[in-house]
């Protein structure tokens, strides 16, 4: 059945329960048909042996006449060979018609007691020659004698053909189910047919193809609605593999080939130790910067497959944060940048200390690449309702509006950062996101063109 298509499946279960439901109904017809059958026998055989209890009052004439003819009598309809035996109260036999020979029902003492008291016995039993006999067995309250008449009940001829009847009636109707079924299940599967023909017919470069939506609001409809959602995931994703392909690339590029031309210019003449110490100076640069976009790639790969292994524990921000800020003041002093800490406090947060370093090295980093000299920094931290709010605040050169919402892509750099920072990567704002989620913070930024950009960190306390 693994290998059967959905279309035979539906057909056969959809047959099996049709057919299921026919036997049962024919079943319970029969049955029923039977039972009326056998009550219409039992009511004729009351019927006789109140007839002879009623002649047996009249005289011994009338009732040996009446005896003899309904031995011989034969009802093709439903009986042939009526039997007759009187028994006296304790179940002996007084009196039986020609026919019955030595053949009659024994009864115990408990159905005796049962018959005296006025219940009507019926009973079927098989006699020597194989045949049914239906026995009914009365009493005669005034002679306290017990009146038995059997019939050999014939194989119902309207019995034989009513079953015939059921069974050719059930056969084509389980045979017409099964084409019905075939028939309902390609109507019912149509649109799923549909569906896998359109979806053949998307290529990796025709992803923004989309299947058909109908007015129908069904299940089919549904899980097209849904597939159209995938696809638009699945379009997503391969334009930012692209995307990250290409900046990659670019990124890569740029500091291989400064290299490649650097040894070819010391290698086109010979110089001096100073300049090959220029040379090597440069490409060590050069690989710096490889090493840390290599590095940093590295560390999106692993999050993006959930590979890599956070280290949590609580720990307290504020000693964190101004251990930080202190190597900041270092870091500004060149560019003569003013460090300033606000409202801090002590907060805990359950966190990979190593990973909320990185994170605030990345964004004090870019605040001192992008502020001009004689500039300010701000840090603060604080608490508010079970989170904690990280801030730091610059007066650089800020972010374009069109460019936020693109800040926190991987190898996404505005022109005036290109501009201000030839060394960077374009990666550090990717991590620092990755890390702030990964810890199920948020972090949000706010910039103003030349007037400077505010970055919020939020996570939550423990």
């Amino acid at each position: 059945m693994n290998s059967w298509t959905i279309r035979t499946k539906l057909t056969f279960w959809y047959t099996i329960v049709f057919g299921g439901t026919l036997v049962l109904f024919g079943l319970l017809t029969y049955l029923a048909f039977s039972y009326a059958n056998n009550k219409r026998i039992d009511v004729g055989l009351k019927e006789e042996a109140e007839g002879i209890a009623h002649y047996e009052r009249i005289s011994e004439n009338f009732f040996r006449k009446y005896v003899e003819r309904i031995s011989n009598e034969n009802d093709e309809e439903w009986a042939s060979g009526k039997y007759v035996a009187i028994l006296n109260h304790a179940g002996n036999l007084q009196f039986r018609s020609g026919n019955l020979k030595d053949a009659h029902l024994s009864l115990n003492n408990h159905q005796i007691t049962e018959i005296l008291s006025g219940k009507t016995y019926f009973t079927t039993v098989r006699d020597p020659k194989g045949r049914l006999l239906r026995i009914i067995t009365i009493s005669k309250k005034d002679t306290r004698e017990l009146i038995q008449i059997g019939i050999v009940v014939n194989r119902d001829g309207a019995l034989k053909i009513f079953s015939l009847a059921l069974t050719a009636l059930g056969c084509l109707a389980i045979i017409g189910s099964w084409f019905g079924g075939l028939f309902m299940a390609k109507k019912a599967l149509k649109p799923i047919n549909r569906m896998i023909k359109e979806l053949q017919k998307i290529e990796p470069e025709q992803l923004d193809k989309r299947l058909t939506l109908h007015s129908a609001k069904d299940e089919i409809n549904e899980l097209s609605g849904v597939i159209n959602e995938m696809l638009s995931r699945l379009e997503n994703s391969f334009n930012q593999i692209r995307q990250f392909t290409a900046n990659a690339s670019h990124e890569l590029r740029t500091p291989l080939a400064i290299m490649k031309a650097g040894i070819e210019v010391s290698l086109s003449k010979e110089r001096d130790v100073r300049g090959y110490q220029q040379v090597l100076a440069n490409n060590l640069e050069d690989l710096g910067r490889l090493s840390k976009i290599i590095e940093n790639l590295f560390i999106l790969t692993q999050a993006d497959t959930g590979r890599y292994e956070l280290h949590k524990q609580r720990m307290n921000l504020y000693p964190v944060i101004a251990e930080i800020a202190e190597q900041l003041k270092l870091i500004a002093e060149p560019k003569n940048i003013f460090v300033s800490m606000e409202k801090m406090e002590d907060s805990f947060i359950e966190g990979d200390e190593l990973l909320i370093r990185m994170m605030l090295l990345n964004l004090i980093d870019n605040a001192v690449k992008y502020t001009q000299p004689n500039g300010t920094i701000q840090m603060s931290l604080c608490k508010d309702n079970g989170w904690v709010e990280i801030a730091i605040r610059d007066n650089g050169i800020g972010i374009p509006q069109e460019d936020i919402s693109h800040i926190f892509e991987r190898f996404y750099r505005t022109s005036n950062a290109r501009a201000a920072d030839q060394a960077g990567g374009g990666l550090g704002l990717s991590i620092c996101q990755w890390i702030v989620k990964s810890h199920h913070g948020s972090i949000t930024v706010k910039s103003e063109l030349r007037k400077g950009s505010a970055f919020m960190v939020t996570l939550p306390t423990c």
